[in-house]
């Protein structure tokens, strides 16, 4: 029932021709990842969602955690990248952040069917296209600091 709605909407938005606004983020904790499945759709994607007429990105995202998998930001998340797609006759705009201090406090939402912390060298192998490009942006600027860190001149 979720997916036949979720592709009903979709449809709408695509006919409609309308821009979108949302909020992803990678959430790191212990050198882990988390990735959530949505009731809607078979592969793992990282935690996010719309923003709501009135709500700043990151105020959206900070709501998307704590609704879909019970985490609260400890400190601010930080803004990683801006996304666009054109995709289904819309203008979508996707808002990236980093989110690496956290603390989970409960983890109940039926739009969400799994959630899970995976190392980097061991992420499912049903991971969406665009979150293991996320992933792997995010590793190679990761490792691209400690280098420039490391080759500093003292």
């Amino acid at each position: 029932m979720r997916h036949s709605i979720w592709k009903i909407k979709n449809l709408i938005l695509s006919i409609l021709g309308r821009k979108t606004i949302g909020v992803r983020g990678i959430v790191i904790h212990d050198s882990k990842v988390l990735l959530v499945k949505h009731s809607y759709m078979p592969q793992w994607y990282h935690v996010g969602g719309g923003v709501e007429p009135g709500e700043t990105p990151i105020k959206a995202m900070q709501r998307e955690l704590m609704e879909e998998v019970g985490i609260k930001c400890l400190k601010s998340p930080k803004l990683f990248n801006v996304y666009h797609s054109g995709l289904e006759n819309r203008d979508d705009y996707i808002v990236f952040y980093i989110i690496e201090h956290v603390e989970q406090v409960y983890q109940k939402c039926s739009e969400i069917s799994a959630s899970q912390w995976f190392s980097f060298s061991n992420l499912p192998l049903d991971i969406s296209p665009a979150t293991k490009r996320r992933i792997d942006e995010y590793l190679a600027m990761r490792d691209r600091s400690v280098l420039e860190v490391s080759d500093e001149k003292w």
